[in-house]
């Protein structure tokens, strides 16, 4: 199957830009991104149709926020220490990877201030979800195929909105919650806003995911449904968040919700590559599209650019030298029994500024242009952003850490039995038990852009970042040294309430 929505709506991408850049006199702040010409609005919002529009519009704003600078990887994989660049490949970002001398120093500052320290591109994002909550329950339901596909856009873009609060609040701790839109009257008279704790942001996201929870059906097992929100990624999401927080008993609940109502369904290893692919696989909760189809805004090089960091040499037609690459001195995550080592790893040697070790074999579903000479290669993948393994683990995480080792126990199986390997045996030790499923996480999702976080999540009982070099100061619950720093630069004179990440206050 390929991909039969994202094909169908493909074409719709150049308007649905439009759409949203119509909407805009000015850019003035990046909290309040583009004021609304009411003129144009009550032109726009009269059909379903539009709405359409204006919802692909976001997602595809979503994928160009992953996108940008490799920064959804440079978040969530890069700074784990699973991955190493060379100084030839990337000299930025050569020691944003976890080092003991010095002590991960995050040398990287100033450089890549845009995608890593700038969240303007999801503020973008975020106007777009507010514009559509706006607009459509104002819509009479006449002009939408029934009330409930009118509702379905609503919940589309609650889900969005909390999807991308999340993810700066990952990434850079609080954030400037906004939750409406401006027009051109009083546009120029807004005020500057502080930074909402993130408690407070997450319990936002949460409200909006269970309203949006009511506006939408289940539809897992369907690749192609994975491209949208639905109840089953609304629930994959509020467990995730619930984790975030550290409240294991609701993210064992979402989790089952998951699990045992949404449909999915777990890959074989003898098709696990499809996780990746364009052809999809009911495994995917959340995939943002990547694929080269001519009229989606992504070309042959935007998917080898993306994909091609953790790539080179055959694998990538001789286009690239170097590569991100798992050092040797991760081998020990793996047991040889373990079928994703043998194929989702190939060994390297050392060389062009690369260290010995593995190169990561996800994103090498390569097509060509030119199928006869292999010319003109593309990398025909996705990029999976939720999916059936990540919310059994999560589950896995949430029962050790509620005291529950047997149960987390046989969900750890589920996924490491798949792969061939022994899964943890002593059902008695919580700390080896969540350490495994750590470990486990960091295997089965590697290069997904999530480990990181893991890490965070799991640091006050596991100490991996600690282990990795993290000082007791950027540890700190009170400094959180390990969000990213703020282009204050750039930011602030957009906001002047706008204040920088304690550590890096201190440090930069």
């Amino acid at each position: 199957m390929k991909n039969p929505i994202y094909k169908k709506n493909s074409n719709l991408f150049i308007i649905a830009l439009l759409a949203v850049f119509a909407l805009s006199t000015s850019c003035k702040k990046f909290l309040y991104e583009d004021p609304i010409s009411q003129t144009y609005s009550e032109k726009f919002w009269t059909s379903e149709k539009s709405v359409n529009q204006a919802s692909m519009a976001m997602y595809f704003q979503l994928r160009d926020c992953l996108r940008s600078e490799h920064s959804h990887f440079i978040f969530g994989d890069l700074t784990s220490d699973l991955f190493h660049c060379s100084y030839n490949s990337d000299w930025e970002l050569d020691a944003v990877r976890a080092s003991h001398n010095p002590p991960f120093f995050f040398s990287y500052v100033p450089y890549k201030e845009y995608a890593l320290q700038d969240w303007s591109r999801y503020y973008k994002l975020i106007a777009q979800c507010n514009l559509i909550l706006e607009q459509v329950p104002l819509m009479s339901d006449g002009l939408f195929t029934s009330a409930d596909k009118k509702n379905s856009y609503i919940g589309e873009a609650l889900f969005m909105r909390a999807y991308a609060y999340f993810y700066i609040s990952r990434v850079w701790g609080d954030a400037c919650y906004v939750s409406q839109t401006y027009n051109d009257v009083d546009y120029g008279n807004i005020p500057g806003i502080p930074r909402t704790p993130e408690a407070d942001v997450l319990n936002y996201c949460k409200k909006d995911l269970l309203t949006a929870s009511t506006y939408l059906d289940y539809n897992g097992g369907d690749p192609a449904a994975a491209l949208r929100a639905n109840k089953g990624t609304v629930y994959s999401l509020l467990s995730h968040i619930y984790a975030w927080q550290n409240q294991y008993d609701s993210t064992h609940i979402y989790c089952q919700k998951v699990m045992n109502e949404a449909g999915y369904t777990l890959e074989s290893m003898d098709t696990y590559e499809n996780i990746w692919s364009a052809e999809g696989s009911a495994e995917n909760i959340l995939v943002s599209p990547m694929t080269d189809n001519n009229t989606s805004g992504i070309s042959e090089t935007d998917g080898i650019n993306f994909f091609g960091i953790f790539l080179k040499g055959t694998e990538i037609d001789n286009q690239r030298s170097n590569a991100w690459i798992i050092p040797k001195s991760w081998s020990w995550m793996w047991q040889a029994e373990d079928v994703r080592f043998s194929t989702m790893l190939q060994a390297v040697a050392e060389g062009n500024g690369d260290e010995a070790g593995f190169m990561l074999l996800k994103y090498t579903n390569f097509k060509y242009k030119d199928p006869g000479t292999k010319g003109n290669p593309y990398i025909n993948n996705n990029l999976v952003l939720l999916r059936l393994s990540d919310i059994i683990l999560l589950d896995a995480e949430a029962q050790a850490s509620l005291g529950n080792l047997e149960e987390a126990r046989n969900l750890l199986k589920i996924t490491e039995e798949r792969a061939g390997a022994t899964t943890y045996l002593d059902p008695t030790d919580q700390y080896g038990m969540l350490d495994e499923i750590v470990m486990e996480r960091g295997r089965e999702l590697i290069g997904e852009g999530s480990w990181y976080y893991d890490l965070v999540r799991t640091e006050a009982r596991q100490g991996w970042l600690a282990s990795f070099g993290y000082t007791a100061e950027r540890l700190s619950p009170a400094n959180k040294g390990w969000c990213w720093p703020l282009n204050m630069k750039v930011l602030f004179p957009q906001n002047n309430k706008l204040t920088q990440n304690p550590y890096w206050a201190k440090n930069i």
